[in-house]
Protein backbone atom coordinates (compact mmCIF):
# COMPACT_ATOMS: atom_id res chain seq x y z
CA UNK A 1 0.00 0.00 0.00
CA UNK A 2 2.99 2.31 0.62
CA UNK A 3 3.93 2.28 -3.18
CA UNK A 4 0.41 2.67 -4.05
CA UNK A 5 0.12 6.13 -1.98
CA UNK A 6 3.20 6.73 -3.60
CA UNK A 7 1.80 6.44 -7.41
CA UNK A 8 -1.80 8.41 -6.34
CA UNK A 9 0.26 11.38 -5.11
CA UNK A 10 2.65 11.79 -7.87
CA UNK A 11 -0.75 11.45 -10.20
CA UNK A 12 -2.48 14.12 -8.26
CA UNK A 13 0.63 16.28 -8.64
CA UNK A 14 0.96 15.64 -12.12
CA UNK A 15 -2.90 16.77 -12.51
CA UNK A 16 -4.79 13.31 -12.85
CA UNK A 17 -7.88 13.06 -10.47
CA UNK A 18 -8.07 9.72 -9.82
CA UNK A 19 -11.03 8.31 -8.13
CA UNK A 20 -11.76 8.95 -4.70
CA UNK A 21 -12.58 5.09 -4.13
CA UNK A 22 -8.73 4.59 -4.48
CA UNK A 23 -7.82 6.45 -0.75
CA UNK A 24 -9.47 3.32 0.29
CA UNK A 25 -6.70 1.03 1.43
CA UNK A 26 -9.34 -2.10 1.48
CA UNK A 27 -10.42 -1.14 -2.29
CA UNK A 28 -9.09 -3.24 -5.12
CA UNK A 29 -10.64 -1.81 -7.94
CA UNK A 30 -13.75 -3.07 -9.80
CA UNK A 31 -13.02 -6.43 -10.58
CA UNK A 32 -11.91 -7.73 -7.40
CA UNK A 33 -13.78 -7.40 -3.87
CA UNK A 34 -12.21 -5.40 -1.32
CA UNK A 35 -10.27 -6.57 1.49
CA UNK A 36 -11.97 -7.12 5.07
CA UNK A 37 -9.29 -5.48 6.70
CA UNK A 38 -5.51 -5.08 6.36
CA UNK A 39 -2.86 -5.18 8.78
CA UNK A 40 -1.11 -2.30 9.84
CA UNK A 41 2.89 -1.99 9.41
CA UNK A 42 5.06 0.51 9.71
CA UNK A 43 6.40 2.69 6.72
CA UNK A 44 9.56 1.54 5.60
CA UNK A 45 12.31 3.47 3.23
CA UNK A 46 13.13 1.94 1.15
CA UNK A 47 9.77 0.26 0.60
CA UNK A 48 11.23 -2.89 -1.08
CA UNK A 49 14.58 -3.17 0.32
CA UNK A 50 15.97 -4.27 -3.31
CA UNK A 51 15.88 -0.26 -4.01
CA UNK A 52 19.04 0.34 -2.84
CA UNK A 53 21.67 2.90 -4.70
CA UNK A 54 22.66 0.22 -6.66
CA UNK A 55 19.43 0.15 -7.84
CA UNK A 56 19.03 3.32 -8.35
CA UNK A 57 22.13 3.76 -10.10
CA UNK A 58 21.11 0.93 -12.57
CA UNK A 59 17.70 2.74 -13.14
CA UNK A 60 19.78 5.91 -13.64
CA UNK A 61 21.77 4.78 -16.07
CA UNK A 62 19.21 2.96 -18.08
CA UNK A 63 17.26 5.93 -18.30
CA UNK A 64 20.56 7.76 -19.71
CA UNK A 65 20.18 4.70 -22.36
CA UNK A 66 17.24 5.98 -23.62
CA UNK A 67 18.34 9.70 -23.82
CA UNK A 68 16.57 10.36 -20.46
CA UNK A 69 18.63 12.57 -18.45
CA UNK A 70 16.46 12.88 -15.19
CA UNK A 71 19.64 15.11 -13.42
Amino acid sequence: YQFHVLVMNEMKARGYRPDPKWEDPLYRGLSETSYESLSSVPLSSPIYPEHDQNYLLECIENLKKKGIDTF
